[in-house]
């Protein structure tokens, strides 16, 4: 199941979009307190289609877009513009509009490969909560691909993404 992916400037090719798996276990049964692996793999390509079809002839299931908890964009990648990845994510049927968006300070396959959920053992229900502590903190905000789409779209409002450091990856 793909949770999450992040847009990097690439080196050969216009983007490089890493993608994070969870394994599923492989007897069919899992206890509560079960880790799942996480696989964290890239690919670099002209447009998001382009890689997440690379990517689809790697692993042995076609990538589901429609899990993705989580957008990152490294902060690199977000100052050349991210419109264009975002319209081509809204165009996309799997691409649920309640993902979060988040910019990170160092590149997005370092974020990725480095949360490390600390509270919860299913790492999917760790990236479902953990935007909504914005109900209860002041420490994040809960901002949404359809919200930042709209912001975009609009002539009076102005998108905003959660910034996140590679300080404090622990917490997410």
């Amino acid at each position: 199941m793909l949770l999450l992916f992040g847009f990097d400037v690439g080196e050969n090719d216009r983007i490089k979009v890493t993608f994070q798996f969870t394994m599923p276990n492989s007897s069919g049964e899992s206890a509560s307190s079960e880790v799942a692996p996480i696989v964290v793999d890239n690919s670099e390509a002209a447009c998001i289609e382009s890689a997440v079809n690379l990517m689809n002839t790697f692993v042995s299931k076609e990538i589901n877009l429609s899990h993705c908890k989580v957008i990152v964009f490294s902060e690199e990648f977000a100052k050349q513009g991210v419109s264009k990845e975002i319209y081509s994510l809204m165009n996309k049927v799997q691409v649920r509009p309640n993902s979060n968006i988040i910019v990170c300070t160092s590149t997005a396959e370092e974020y990725i490969r480095s949360v490390k959920p600390s509270l919860e053992n299913l790492v999917a229900k760790f990236y479902e909560i953990l935007p909504r502590s914005s109900e209860y903190t002041g420490f994040t905000s809960d901002i949404k691909l359809g919200d930042f789409f709209n912001k975009l779209e609009s002539n009076s409002e102005e998108p905003v993404a959660i910034l996140r450091s590679s300080c404090s990856l622990s917490f997410f």
